[in-house]
């Protein structure tokens, strides 16, 4: 299957997950695909969440204060954000959740 550019494959996982997630929980999510590519940073994860929120793909669900201490943030899709999922490839469309975010 052919691999996504990063932040189409941000908002396809967070079309799959309704309920919302974290960048911490994206993180995860993604490491099996882009784990050993340079940009896989959580600087560059929050870049692709805030230009996605800016333009409307995307909105903050909740706030709040992770097991460190640090602010996080849950994501969902918006309802422009799910209609980007015209532009996937068409292995893309039926493409299950990854098994690899823990709710």
């Amino acid at each position: 299957m052919k691999t996504l550019p990063m932040r189409f494959r941000i908002l396809h996982l967070l079309t799959t997950h309704p309920e919302g997630l974290s960048e911490i929980e994206i993180m995860d999510a993604l490491k099996p695909e882009y784990g050993t590519e340079g940009q896989f940073k959580r600087s560059i994860v929050d870049n692709h969440l805030a230009s996605m929120k800016a333009v409307g793909l995307v909105e903050i669900k909740e706030l709040y204060l992770d097991e460190k201490g640090e602010l996080a943030h849950k994501f969902i899709a918006t309802e422009t954000g799910y209609s980007y999922r015209k532009y996937l490839p068409k292995e893309w469309l039926d493409k299950e959740p990854s098994k690899s975010v823990s709710m």
